[in-house]
């Protein structure tokens, strides 16, 4: 086991070796998930497995624990999203290979050049994010939603009201 994270791997050699990574990630490092994310501070625990199953296949299986900032859609406020995320994904060499790979497995695909790290956990960070982020069932935002009155200048008479004065003048 390896209590530490390098910043890019030959995955196909160490899942023929067999091991595990253990340590920790800034989210600073994780450039594509920085722009959804409300803040870089922090950082996850991250596990990673790497080997071969029964029937051959190469895997990356892992999880990412830890806590993300985002803002909420409804109150555009800042909110904390706790993440316990676990993956398992199958190594490939071609987009051929997809096929083969058994359904439990998420490909990857792996070329000759050591993988960055970074990249891979990136990825299932945003992927465990919610599409639209919302603080949830805490009162929290829920009060501003729902004592909400549009400004005086939007509310206008309804054009149809003229209608429903006629109809009523003929009943």
């Amino acid at each position: 086991m390896i209590d530490h994270l390098p910043d890019r791997l030959d995955l196909m050699a160490t899942a023929d070796a067999g091991r595990v990574l253990r340590g920790r990630i800034a989210l600073a490092r994780l450039e594509r998930a920085l722009p959804a994310l409300m803040s870089s501070a922090g950082e996850l625990q991250v596990v990673l497995e790497l080997g071969k199953d029964a029937n051959g296949t190469h895997y990356l299986s892992g999880s990412l624990r830890g806590e993300v900032a985002l803002k909420c859609q409804r109150c555009l406020e800042h909110m904390i999203l706790p993440l316990d995320v676990k993956f398992r994904l199958g190594l490939i060499r071609d987009m051929d290979a997809v096929h083969d790979l058994p359904d439990w497995y998420e490909p990857l695909l792996v070329s000759a050049e050591p993988a960055v790290i970074a990249d891979i956990l990136s990825d299932e960070v945003l992927l465990a994010l919610p599409i639209v982020p919302l603080h949830g069932e805490s009162d929290k935002c829920r009060g501003l939603v729902k004592n909400y009155l549009p400004p005086a200048e939007d509310q206008r008479e309804n054009p149809f009201a003229v209608l429903a004065n006629l109809k009523q003048k003929r009943q």
